[in-house]
């Protein structure tokens, strides 16, 4: 056998070698992409969250100048009217009594929510979290 019949025997991939290379980038993609899918419903429900933190200074403030929550509600008393805003939907979103309710939209079927309730102390105001953020993403939940 002479040198020119021993190149011409092999070039290219076989079948085998391309199935390999499929199936390694099917299973690659598998795991990235719900991977990829929660990671963009919890940057989308990070906004929400990022605008709770307004309105929580503003019930502080108004909880220690009236000296209750009560009356601490959305456009009243130092605290603005909620309006849809990125991913947060004003239409059920509220502050009622220094409860402030965050609802999302366009972040996933559920519309997760955010509910921060204040109890305000002698050493300032605590915030308790509930919600379904918390059963989403409870990283997110400040």
């Amino acid at each position: 056998m002479n040198v020119k019949q021993m190149r011409t025997g092999q070039s290219g991939f076989t079948l085998i070698e391309l199935l390999i290379v499929v199936a390694i980038i099917g299973i690659l993609a598998a795991i990235a992409v719900p991977a990829y899918q929660n990671y963009t419903k919890k940057a989308k429900f990070a906004e929400v969250v990022s605008l709770a933190s307004g309105y929580k200074t503003a019930v502080e403030i108004c909880a220690q100048t009236l000296g209750t929550l009560t009356g601490c509600d959305d456009n009243s008393n130092g605290i603005p009217d909620i309006a849809s805003l990125g991913y947060l939907d004003a239409t059920g979103s509220s502050v009622a009594s220094g409860v402030i309710t965050l609802v999302s939209r366009n972040v996933d079927s559920t519309n997760p929510t955010l509910i921060l309730t204040p109890t305000v102390g002698a050493t300032g105001t605590s915030w308790a979290k509930s919600g379904t953020c918390t059963t989403m993403a409870p990283s997110l939940c400040p």
